[in-house]
């Protein structure tokens, strides 16, 4: 998945349906940019579509959700947090404010709201892949691996060319001492996503603990290259070579 990918697509929101029979184009593009699109422009397509008045129910908590999940990638979990809570007011049966909204409690440090959120998620929409990886993300937290890792298997389940489940899912291995099942999911996360940046980092950490150092430098390196302005990818590097010279 390219970084320069919304937010929202990789929330895996779809673009939205109009409640209106005949909406205007400028409507009907507001709408469109509200799903597809991040950051402020997505803000100010969600905000004119819900001014609208042309949308209500479920239509209108999509918008709702859709606008926070702008303001979450921007960092305004505050505002992010109003979205989500006035789209379950609007429509308390949409599963996706309530994944959305955990993922902004647990960015706030609230595991247990989170993990209620994920779970009323489930409830609702139990073939949602998504619940379950975000649900297991809150098990692996809180200490219950076993757990986290029967969530990671029922979202693979639901959706088999999910990356990020199968990389949670090798750090829950990995968190197990199992350091070879973790590589073996990386590995599938690269397969699936060859640009997915931490499944590098993390199955360069498993090779290192298992002195495959070589191999470790080099998962190291196309981290470095994905993710150039995090140092934990140069700082492995330097560290990998100052064994391999050891040697």
């Amino acid at each position: 998945m390219k970084m320069r990918r919304s937010k929202l697509a990789s929330l895996g929101l779809a673009a939205l349906a109009a409640v209106a029979l005949f909406p205007t184009t400028a409507a009907a593009d507001d709408w469109d940019t509200c799903g597809k699109q991040s950051g402020d422009l997505a803000i100010a397509a969600c905000s004119r579509a819900i001014d609208s008045r042309r949308y209500m129910g479920q239509s209108l908590a999509r918008l709702y959700t859709a606008r926070g999940v702008a303001y979450q990638a921007k960092g305004d979990l505050d505002q992010a947090m109003a979205d989500f809570n006035e789209s379950m007011r609007v429509d308390p049966q949409y599963a996706r404010a309530y994944t959305t909204r955990g993922i902004t409690w647990y960015r706030k440090g609230h595991l247990d709201s989170a993990m209620a959120d994920f779970d009323e998620a489930v409830r609702l929409d139990p073939k949602g892949a998504l619940h379950y990886s975000n649900r297991g993300i809150i098990w692996r937290r809180k200490g219950d691996l076993d757990r986290a890792l029967a969530d990671y298997n029922e979202a693979i389940l639901l959706d088999p060319k999910d990356d990020k489940a199968y990389y949670n899912r090798g750090v829950a291995w990995g968190l197990k001492g199992d350091l070879d099942r973790a590589i073996a999911e990386y590995n599938e996360a690269i397969r699936l996503n060859p640009e997915y940046a931490p499944a590098y980092l993390a199955r360069g950490i498993a090779r290192e603990i298992k002195h495959s150092l070589q191999e470790a430098l080099a998962d190291f390196k196309m981290y470095s290259q994905l993710a150039p302005s995090d140092p934990k990818g140069s700082e492995a590097v330097e560290r990998v070579l100052k064994k391999l010279s050891a040697q």
